[in-house]
């Protein structure tokens, strides 16, 4: 689970911002809590603050992360970091996890100088006891690396370490999972590495607004469950079926790269789970895909019925509210995972946004969540924490600023009416509008 994320110098932070899922002495809704490692940690956040405050930024940030794991420090443009007033291209980034994983805390992070695209420094420190122990550390500018866990009879690690002494273009721990992949090494003395790839990479599950998107949701198979969850939130589907499609549809409404990361990401899916059914999602369509045992793939569309109709109706018949519960429903069909949403009330009634949260909120799944959002229903006390309410503000130099709600005891009592106080301005994070604007 995430328990925090520390960030620094990218896009709009300047300053080293520190997001936290750690509960604090709150004592309503305690069962939005799941207790780690004695540390309890939190189920859900939700940023708030205006237009172009930086929300978007923090989830954009952990993005960022998944694709410098995934591609190397050259797939990142170069003007990422903070361009305010005050900037220097020359000033180095800062992205830390703080993580609770298989009853073990870990520090897994990295410094890295956006400009010239370089890496300077990662390390992943292993956080359970008192006296931590460093699983690997590096300083690309010293040329030196250090391990509290070296054992020479895994010469993998070692080897590892030595060749990516210098390497300042890619990431020990994907270079290291990659080495393991390849030699099919399951030995439990990389268990540490394994444990925040995967975290990282797997089974954080990020939604931002997008031309298309992959989920490894079966729909036919979780169909029951599924109408269960639409009927509560009034959507009136009673039945989901399928149509054959083929591939050959889907490449032609994706640009060829587009296409390439598909069935790059389908491919890596298919590593993990045997007999994996994905779902995509291109704009208002719908489609299972199944990769089979000849390197063909199986593609149907969705199809959906309703009360009283005997019609079959697809994707881009239903509103874009339905489409967009449907690509939020895995948050609540899964456990163990982290959801980023950006913009959670896009194409979503107040009410519906509520009620997802209030299921999400009432159930007992392990997942995580957090979402940008704009819903005032969202700030209240009755359905939310308020340790679980964040909020990013920009400065006069145009650096973002995060902070909680817990800052704000005493304006934010738990009779207060938050959702008023917020747009009365009292937490800030709000947009300074000219009510008295004249042509």
């Amino acid at each position: 689970m995430l328990m925090g994320f520390k960030i620094k110098n990218f896009r709009s932070f300047k300053d080293l911002q520190h997001f936290s899922m750690i509960a604090s002495k709150v004592r309503n809704n305690e069962n939005h809590i799941i207790e780690k490692n004695s540390h309890k940690i939190l189920k859900f956040s939700g940023i708030f603050g205006a237009n172009g405050s930086g929300k978007s930024n923090l989830i954009l940030a952990m993005s960022i992360v998944q694709t410098l794991i995934k591609k190397g420090i050259l797939s990142l443009i170069n003007n990422q970091y903070y361009r305010g007033i005050d900037s220097n291209k020359n000033d180095n980034s800062y992205f830390e996890y703080e993580l609770s994983l298989n009853n073990k805390l870990y520090s897994y992070g990295f410094e890295i100088n956006i400009f010239k695209r370089e890496i300077i420094s990662e390390w992943l420190i292993d956080m359970t006891k008192k006296k931590e122990k460093k699983i690997f550390e590096r300083d690309i500018i010293k040329k030196e690396y250090y391990s509290d866990i070296l054992d020479k009879e895994h010469y993998t690690f070692i080897n590892c370490l030595e060749e990516m002494r210098q390497n300042n273009q890619n990431l020990f721990l994907s270079e290291m999972i990659r080495r393991l992949i390849m030699s099919g090494n399951i030995d439990t003395y990389f268990e540490d590495i394994y444990n925040v790839y995967k975290f990282i990479i797997q089974d954080t599950v990020i939604i931002r607004p997008t031309t298309h998107k992959l989920f490894d949701i079966d729909y036919i198979k979780n169909k029951n469950k599924i109408i269960k969850i639409l009927k509560a939130l009034d959507i009136n589907i009673t039945d989901i079926k399928t149509e054959e499609n083929n591939i050959n549809n889907i490449k032609s409404k994706l640009s060829d790269q587009d296409y390439a990361n598909l069935l790059n990401e389908i491919e890596m899916l298919s590593m993990r789970y045997k007999n994996l059914m994905c779902t995509l999602r291109i704009e208002n369509d719908l489609y299972t895909i199944e990769k089979k045992t000849d390197n063909s793939y199986e593609v149907r569309t969705l199809k959906f019925l309703h009360e009283n109709n005997s019609n079959t109706f697809g994707a881009y018949d239903e509103s874009d509210g339905t489409i967009r519960i449907l690509e939020l429903i895995d948050v609540l069909l899964t456990n163990n995972k982290l959801f980023l949403i950006d913009e959670l009330d896009s194409s979503l009634h107040p009410l519906l946004v509520e009620g997802l949260l209030k299921i999400f909120l009432n159930s007992n799944t392990t997942n995580q969540l957090i979402i940008t959002t704009h819903e005032l229903k969202t700030l209240n006390f009755k359905l939310v924490r308020r340790d679980e309410i964040w909020f990013t503000e920009k400065d006069k130099n145009g650096a973002s600023k995060l902070y909680s709600l817990e800052e704000f005891k005493d304006a934010a009592r738990f009779d207060k009416k938050i959702d008023k106080a917020y747009l009365e301005g009292r937490f800030g994070a709000i947009a300074k509008i000219d009510f008295n604007y004249e042509d």
